[in-house]
């Protein structure tokens, strides 16, 4: 990989973090234990399916958990997101040549179980108490159910667009 791909690509990356960081600082609570509801997850999935995995999970982390970090109530979630937000990048990839792809759909169910059952084991950890914790899989649910909305209008939006193909030439230098 050529240094001015690299750049881009690192570029690229901090640009996903910091949407990343608008879109889950942008929310609405819901329910107990600092719940929130925000489409921070739909720009991690985004990220994925445009950059390689270690670029895409390291924008998740970052910007999700500079938003925790910054929220009000919810910097005790900051280790824990950045340990999980990585974790919903693998159901992606960035080789399809479109956002909606068949891959991607059952990424959003797959992602969004890993997410929701990544945070009932840390909020169980957090407060000491499992039972509890998954009482909260509803309102966890809607998380999930929402960022995965997000994405898929976004995502045929892009690909009535042909905005990834576009963004891929970017990446490599190949459009001014």
């Amino acid at each position: 990989m050529k240094q001015n791909e690299k750049t881009r690509l690192v570029v690229m990356t901090a640009l996903f973090a910091a949407i990343t960081f608008v879109g889950t600082r942008i929310n609405i609570p819901i329910g107990g234990n600092n719940h929130i509801i925000h489409v921070g997850d739909a720009v991690i999935y985004l990220a994925a399916c445009l950059l390689p995995m270690p670029y895409a999970m390291a924008s998740g982390a970052i910007g999700a958990g500079l938003a925790d970090f910054t929220t009000p109530g919810c910097i005790i979630w900051m280790l824990p997101t950045m340990l999980i937000k990585p974790l919903l990048v693998p159901y992606f990839t960035c080789k399809a040549n479109k956002f909606i792809t068949k891959r991607h759909s059952i990424g959003l169910v797959l992602a969004g179980l890993t997410g929701t059952i990544g945070y009932i084991v840390a909020e169980g950890i957090i407060y000491g108490n499992f039972i509890a914790a998954f009482a909260t899989l509803p309102a966890g649910l809607l998380q999930p159910i929402g960022s995965a909305t997000v994405f898929l209008a976004v995502g045929y939006t892009f690909d009535t667009l042909h905005l990834k193909a576009k963004l891929k030439q970017q990446l490599k230098g190949d459009i001014g």
